[in-house]
């Protein structure tokens, strides 16, 4: 009678088995949409195909890897404003719309504020954000320049000493950023001596003007200063006088630059991850605002350092100081 009621149980138990894998199998795929349905979706915007944008890009993608963001596309604009609005009416067509999106450079964060308003935004390598107003409630940005404290700060370990830093730049471009820097200056002891110009046709007499009073020169991102005429002019005349340039960009490095002060090109992609789960985790806050960039590097001429007789054994050891030539 034991044995009886015993194989009873054991049938019983089988049959539950069954029945509830049964259901699992049934439901699967009621699970599975779900958690796709659940997955945020993002599209990547960029101005057009050059190496500094391609490495934010990859930075993005890996910090959205295992994080619920899958990448919907990446639309190249190929820096034409006309592609920029069929990519536009391409995304507002589609019925299914992304969580959120990254805009890559001026033109591609341009477009997609003037289109989107009820997605958050987050942009990144553009260069000096504050001219093109791009601010609102749903922008969130990355600035592509180091902040003034720390470009400072690098040139005072350069300079010791030495106090006069010179500027040359556009007040219509650039002088909330000097306006910024004269304040900052006085931290660091320095004296700024500042030179006006409204054009590049301007910019040797400037130079000329300042060479005699300053101990380094300090380029900011400023396109009426910054042309390969100027640029030219500039590294010669302060070769020639041994006088240091610290700047924001590799490529004036190697034209002749000491150093710049630069983001982290990928690591801004990552910091671009990590603000889009900040947003997407909290669907309450449409905006973190202009960050600065979480991590810089230093790009060295070591040639021009020679040349003007600047040590850079402080800088030699540290993983992220780029000497050019290698």
């Amino acid at each position: 009678m034991a044995l009886k009621h015993l194989k009873y149980h054991k049938h019983q138990i089988i049959i539950a088995i069954f029945w509830f894998t049964l259901s699992l199998l049934l439901h699967a795929p009621l699970y599975i949409s779900n958690a796709i349905a659940s997955e945020n979706t993002a599209i990547i915007i960029q101005s057009q195909q050059i190496a500094a944008y391609n490495e934010a890009i990859k930075g993005f993608k890996e910090g959205c890897k295992g994080k619920n963001i899958s990448i919907k596309a990446i639309y190249d604009l190929k820096a034409d404003t006309e592609e920029g609005k069929r990519v536009i009416k391409n995304i507002k067509d589609n019925e299914i719309k992304p969580d959120i999106i990254l805009a890559v450079g001026v033109l591609a964060a341009s477009l997609v504020k003037e289109q989107f308003s009820n997605i958050p935004i987050i942009f990144c390598m553009v260069i000096n954000h504050e001219r093109f107003n791009l601010q609102g409630a749903n922008i969130t940005g990355i600035s592509s320049e180091a902040s003034v404290e720390g470009q400072f700060a690098i040139l005072k370990e350069l300079l010791g000493t030495y106090k006069n830093v010179g500027v040359i730049y556009d007040p219509a471009k650039t002088g909330k950023i000097v306006s910024e820097a004269t304040s900052v200056s006085k931290n660091f002891e320095f004296n700024l001596i500042k030179s006006e110009v409204a054009s590049d046709t301007e910019v040797a007499s400037a130079l000329k003007d300042i060479i005699n009073k300053i101990d380094a020169l300090w380029i900011i991102p400023d396109s009426t200063v910054i042309t390969k005429k100027s640029l030219d002019t500039i590294s010669k005349t302060t070769i020639e006088h041994h006088l240091p340039i610290i700047c924001t960009s590799e490529a004036i490095v190697k034209a002749g630059a000491l150093v710049s002060v630069s983001p982290d090109y990928k690591y801004t992609g990552i910091q671009a991850s990590q603000l889009a789960q900040m947003l997407l985790n909290n669907p309450t806050i449409a905006s973190l605002g202009i960050r600065q960039p979480d991590r810089l590097k230093l790009t060295v001429n070591t040639q021009t350092a020679e040349i003007i007789g600047i040590n850079l054994s402080s800088f030699q050891s540290n993983q992220d100081v780029i000497l050019y030539p290698k």
